[in-house]
């Protein structure tokens, strides 16, 4: 495998040259200087580590999972985000892990995909960053993020369903205890350091509780043990916490087609869902009227039905929001027609499509809360079908891999949950939504891919062994 290395002249060259010009940086601005020693050490860590650019999917996974909105908001240098540089930085460093991983078709599909988008996305660029500036760079910053597709796929092909798993225990379980703190988020939120790309912004969030509870809840029916059937209350309780009928629509719709597909594992598994809800049950009869969610509801399992029921029409909690994104949508469409060619081209990254719609002074929405709106107004048609065949190909593989395995269910209701809230929210406006479910879609294909050609080895070595040691060695 290829390694990065640093010979000993070169380490002293770049420390006595760094030592220069920080002693420099120091003497004007301390506070600077101060930061760009500790930025210092952990570059030097970085590149003398092996496999470093493993660090620039580890770090974003876990921060975005767990703390969301906050670490999103993290910056490197304003106004360039912390996850995006480390997502940019693993995408360059993996390229010899990558590249050669194209031998697989899905891996070509997805490659093929993004080169066009991506070649839309830098012409609309060069349209608008004159007119919006960096609003247009912040609107294209999705197509970017999707390349960390690739070095979680060579990441996952290194680790293999095994140790993936091992690591996708503590992802779920470190978000599912997190999020168990969510009935006291604004406590936590002011008491919670504050950064921020554009305005000051709590760290610890928990943004993604509705979107990570969902496939945690089926990986942990999956698995066995007293902590996974208490993963699966967790997570089912942390459902009811966030309030989202995104949410509540995935978990009812991958139940359903899991019943469909593996109707037999599912009942065998009745003593697990039917204690999670036995203790979901007996938790909220104690302290469910004394807590509220996310829009302010008690959190109830008749809150769920209320808020399901809202859809059709009918008065509930969070019934605003969805009858001003059914106004707002038409005038979305109406705004593109209005464009000379606006249906095939897009009118540009950076335009406000949600009519001027403000959360406070300074704060200009400008996302109509509907990816499929969203990316066929800013890129056209020439941009969407790209992207929409990337949604589209992670999602028959993941019904692939679920047909044969019920274990991967998780990763089929992930790619339910990620279209459902691109449908009704902003999902590709945010890393913490985008980079985790494309991370973690690309760990799993490429554990799979392992698998697949493991198994494709063993078969061979029936006809010839030196083949089976060269591939070994190619895998290892």
């Amino acid at each position: 495998m290829p390694r990065f290395s640093l010979t000993l002249t070169s380490m002293l060259t770049i420390v006595v040259t760094s030592g220069i010009f920080v002693g420099l940086v120091t003497a004007l601005q301390p506070d600077l200087g101060v930061k760009i020693v500790f930025l210092m050490f952990g570059v030097l860590a970085v590149l003398i580590a092996k496999q470093s650019w493993a660090y620039g999917i580890w770090i974003p996974l876990f921060g975005l999972t767990v703390w969301s909105y906050g670490f999103n908001n993290v910056p490197l240098v304003r106004p360039l985000p912390l996850v995006d540089a480390l997502v940019g930085f693993a995408v360059l460093f993996s390229i010899p892990y990558w590249w050669p991983l194209r031998r697989f078709r899905i891996v070509r599909n997805l490659l093929v995909l993004l080169f066009l988008l991506m070649v839309v996305v830098f012409f609309r660029l060069i349209i608008d960053i004159p007119r919006f500036g960096l609003l247009a760079l912040r609107d294209a910053l999705f197509a970017f993020e999707l390349w960390s597709v690739f070095p979680a796929i060579a990441l996952g092909m290194m680790l293999g369903e095994r140790r993936l798993s091992r690591i996708l225990f503590w992802l779920f379980s470190l978000a599912t205890v997190w999020f168990l703190l969510y009935p006291w988020r604004e406590l936590i939120a002011a008491k919670s350091p504050v950064v921020g790309l554009q305005r000051p912004v709590p760290l610890f969030a928990f943004t993604t509780a509705g979107f990570v509870a969902v496939p945690a809840f089926f990986w942990f029916m999956y698995r066995r043990g007293i902590w996974e059937g208490l993963g699966s209350a967790a997570a089912l309780l942390v459902l009811l916490f966030f309030q989202s009928r995104g949410s509540y629509l995935a978990f009812i719709l991958g139940g359903i087609v899991l019943l469909f597909v593996h109707g037999k594992q599912i009942i065998k598994r009745w003593w697990k869902v039917g204690g999670a809800g036995i203790i979901v049950v007996i938790v909220l009869s104690l302290v469910g009227d004394s807590l509220t969610g996310r829009v302010g509801a008690p959190v109830k399992v008749d809150t769920v039905f209320i808020q399901l029921e809202t859809l059709s029409g009918t008065e509930g909690p969070g019934a605003s929001t969805f009858r001003h994104r059914l106004k707002a949508w038409p005038a979305v469409v109406e705004q593109v027609r209005r464009e000379s060619l606006g249906p095939i081209f897009g009118i540009g990254l950076g335009v406000d499509l949600f009519q001027a719609f403000t959360l406070g002074p300074d704060i200009l929405v400008r996302k109509p809360h509907n990816d499929f709106l969203e990316i066929w107004a800013r890129l056209g048609i020439v941009g969407f079908l790209p992207w929409l065949g990337f949604l589209i190909v992670l999602l028959r593989e993941t019904w692939e891999g679920m047909r044969s395995s019920p274990e991967d269910a998780w990763i089929l209701v992930l790619q339910i949950s990620l279209l459902i809230t691109s449908a009704s929210q902003p999902a590709m406006g945010f890393a913490y939504i985008t980079i985790v479910w494309v991370i973690l879609s690309g760990l799993w294909v490429g554990a799979r891919l392992r698998e697949m050609e493991s198994y494709g080895l063993l078969f061979r070595t029936r006809i010839s062994k030196p083949l089976l040691t060269t591939n070994n060695r190619a895998l290892s």
